[in-house]
C-alpha cells in the first residue's frame, strides 16, 4: 500500500497552495479528454484523463493509483478541440490516489498560442452550455429549451455581437453552394452561404433546419475555388431555413488564411464596384 510520508504530506500541502495561486493567475477550464502521462525518469506511461486545463498546467485523473508523488518530471499528451498537444511538465501535487496536478514547463511560444486559442473555444462552449442549463433550470421546460426544434414554429433567435467584435469580424456577402453537416447524427443539409467572416457565416438551407442553437456542426463550402470544411456551433436561427454559425476548432493559420481570402474578395469588389457603398448595395 502507498503511504504518504510527512515529507510528502508537506509537498502535497505546498503543491495545493501553489495550485491555488496558479488557478488565480491562469483560470482553469473543465475538459474531459483522454491523455497519456510519461514518467521521464522511469520511461513508463500512465493512462489518464484531463479533468481541467489552463495555460499553466492541467489536472489529471489516472486509471490506476498514482504513486510517483510530486516534483516528478513528466510529459503529458492529450487532444483538446481537435488539436494534439504534448507538453513537458512536473507533478505539482497529488492526492496519493488518482488525482494529480501538472505544471507545464518550457512551452514553446507557438504551442502556447495554439493552447490559448483552444482554451478560448473551450471557454465559449462551456459558457454556452452553462447558459443553456440555466435557461432549463429557470423555465423548467427542458423540452423547449434543449431539445431539437423539429416541427415547431419557433421565433428566430438573434444574438448581437459586441461592437468591437463586429468591427473585428465584418461579414461580406457571399453566394456559393454550401452544406451543413450535423456532427452527432452525420446528417448533411445542402444550401448556400449568404455571408461570411473569419469567425462565422450565415447559411440558408434548402430544407427546414431541424435542430436548435448550440448544436455542433461543420460548414462545407468552396471559396475562390478552394475547399473549406470548418467546425462550428449554431449561434443563431434567423428563420426556418437560415442559421448563423460560429466557427470553432480553427487554427490561427487557417483563420488567417480565411481572413486573407475574404480581404482579397473585398478589395476585388471595391475595385469592380467603386460606388457600391454609396448606392447602399
Amino acid at each position: 500500500m502507498y503511504a504518504v510520508t510527512v515529507m510528502e504530506s508537506k509537498e502535497l500541502a505546498d503543491g495545493l497552495a501553489t495550485e491555488q495561486i496558479n488557478r488565480r493567475a491562469t483560470p482553469r477550464h473543465g475538459v474531459d479528454e483522454d491523455a497519456r502521462l510519461l514518467l521521464v525518469v522511469h520511461g513508463s506511461t500512465v493512462s489518464c484523463r484531463v479533468v481541467d486545463l489552463s495555460l499553466g498546467g492541467c489536472r489529471l485523473r489516472t486509471k490506476d493509483r498514482f504513486t510517483a508523488g510530486s516534483h516528478v518530471r513528466v510529459e503529458v499528451t492529450f487532444k483538446v478541440r481537435g488539436l494534439a498537444f504534448r507538453f513537458c511538465g512536473v507533478t505539482q501535487w497529488t492526492d496519493g490516489r488518482h488525482l494529480l496536478g501538472i505544471r507545464f514547463v518550457d512551452v514553446p511560444a507557438r504551442r502556447r498560442e495554439e493552447l490559448v486559442e483552444a482554451l478560448a473555444e473551450v471557454e465559449a462552449e462551456n459558457a454556452a452550455n452553462a447558459a443553456q442549463q440555466a435557461a432549463v433550470n429557470q423555465t423548467g421546460k427542458e423540452a423547449v429549451a434543449c431539445q431539437p426544434l423539429l416541427a415547431q414554429d419557433t421565433p428566430p433567435v438573434r444574438i448581437k455581437p459586441a461592437r468591437n467584435e463586429r468591427r473585428e469580424s465584418l461579414r461580406h456577402d457571399v453566394d456559393t453552394s454550401a452544406a451543413i453537416i450535423l456532427v452527432k447524427i452525420a446528417s448533411r443539409l445542402c444550401g448556400r452561404i449568404l455571408d461570411l467572416s473569419r469567425t462565422g457565416c450565415r447559411i440558408r438551407t434548402e430544407q427546414r433546419f431541424p435542430v436548435g442553437i448550440y448544436t455542433r456542426v461543420e460548414a462545407e463550402f468552396h471559396l475562390e475555388g478552394l475547399p473549406f470544411r470548418l467546425g462550428g456551433v449554431i449561434q443563431a436561427i434567423h428563420d426556418r431555413n437560415t442559421v448563423g454559425i460560429r466557427f470553432l476548432d480553427m487554427s490561427s493559420r487557417k483563420r488567417d488564411y480565411l481572413a486573407r481570402l475574404i480581404e482579397d474578395m473585398r478589395e476585388l469588389r471595391e475595385q469592380g464596384s467603386p460606388d457600391r457603398e454609396e448606392l447602399g448595395a
